[in-house]
């Protein structure tokens, strides 16, 4: 097997990216939804109907066979959002990553 190092540079800048972004803590495959809810208040005004509801942020996630949605926090809105980009940043280099090697495939390059 070939290493890194004898890559195109094309490549090997792929390879640079994805080290760099697993460097970085904090790796999350799920999607973040924004929904609305009520509190518990009797008094507060989202009880008054679905536009007055208060904003929240939940992450869906899969933990094992099943679907679960969590909430998150407001303090951690900006680490989990940083999360699930860095998770989709890392999908699209290792799809760019896998077309360059089909294609050296399919023109039988070394």
């Amino acid at each position: 097997m070939a290493s890194v190092h004898s890559l195109p540079p094309a490549d090997r800048a792929l390879y640079a990216k994805l080290h760099h972004i697993l460097n970085e803590s904090g790796l999350v495959v799920g999607s973040l939804v924004p929904m609305r809810r009520t509190c518990g208040k009797k008094t507060c005004r989202c009880q008054k109907g679905p536009r007055y509801r208060h904003r929240c942020l939940c992450l869906a996630v899969r933990v094992g066979r099943k679907r679960r949605m969590l909430y998150v926090p407001p303090a951690w809105e900006v680490r989990v959002t940083e999360w699930v980009g860095r998770y989709g940043d890392v999908r699209e280099l290792l799809t760019q990553i896998s077309r360059s090697f089909v294609r050296r495939l399919l023109e039988r390059q070394e």
